[in-house]
């Protein structure tokens, strides 16, 4: 997993914590990007300094202008970003980083009054997306179904994400789904 965090390089008080982390990343460089300096952190091996990653994501979501990408795609979020390296990061300390996750996405299925509660990918960031295509039948096979969700979730990244073995499969031709991001630009 390759993390690079872009912030703005402003001198003032709200940008030092996050440009303090920046420069702690294993990479760390200063870029003109749009007629913006900006400080750029990259993370080219995740797990490796993941806490240092989670920390700089969670002061950049408050400074305008900043932005991420996760393996060269950009994220629509820093938000979500943070949320989704944060569940990663506290799965590497469980002994069985599976239950781990199923716990997860069983806890999120009460919160949120999922009655179902047979989601077969066991990750508590693709419900949604998930549960969207099956309401609005969207014209994704029923075979790449999870792939996609786990790509609207943004978590197609995480290495703890196990899909299920699809044994039927429709025959529905996959169409191109865009993923609905907002530009970092």
């Amino acid at each position: 997993m390759h993390l690079v965090v872009h912030i703005p390089y402003r001198a003032d008080e709200e940008s030092a914590s996050a440009l303090s982390l920046a420069r702690q990343a294993p990479s760390f460089t200063m870029e003109w990007v749009n007629d913006q300096r900006m400080a750029i952190a990259i993370f080219p091996s995740l797990p490796a300094g993941i806490d240092a990653a989670v920390r700089l994501v969670g002061e950049a979501v408050r400074l305008t202008g900043a932005w991420a990408s996760m393996d060269a795609k950009p994220v629509s979020s820093l938000a979500k970003l943070w949320q989704r390296l944060s569940c990663y990061r506290d799965s590497l300390d469980a002994e069985d980083p599976l239950q781990y996750c199923r716990k997860k996405s069983a806890l999120f299925n009460t919160l949120v009054g999922c009655e179902e509660h047979r989601c077969p990918v066991p990750c508590q960031f693709i419900c949604r997306p998930c549960m969207r295509m099956e309401q609005e039948g969207t014209g994704v096979a029923r075979a790449d179904r999870f792939t996609v969700a786990a790509q609207l979730a943004e978590i197609d990244w995480c290495p703890r994400l196990r899909f299920p073995a699809e044994k039927q499969t429709d025959n529905v031709a996959p169409q191109s789904v865009k993923t609905p991001l907002s530009s970092p630009f």
